[in-house]
């Protein structure tokens, strides 16, 4: 049985390497880009001419 006490403790519980609860962790696989990595003030690659914060960064 499930006190209310333990439900509140799991809902609020950080994850870390270390941990040792009684579940699985899935390792995580590192995001590969495409193509080089677009800065902020780089021209937009949508085609608009403006900087990349000014247009499809600013989301």
């Amino acid at each position: 049985m499930t006190t209310k006490q333990q439900i509140n403790d799991d809902e609020g519980h950080v994850h870390g390497p270390n941990c040792n609860h009684q579940h699985h962790h899935e390792p995580q696989t590192p995001i590969i880009r495409e193509g080089a990595k677009i800065g902020r003030n780089d021209v937009c690659p949508c085609g608009s001419a403006k900087k990349y914060k000014k247009c499809c960064g600013n989301k």
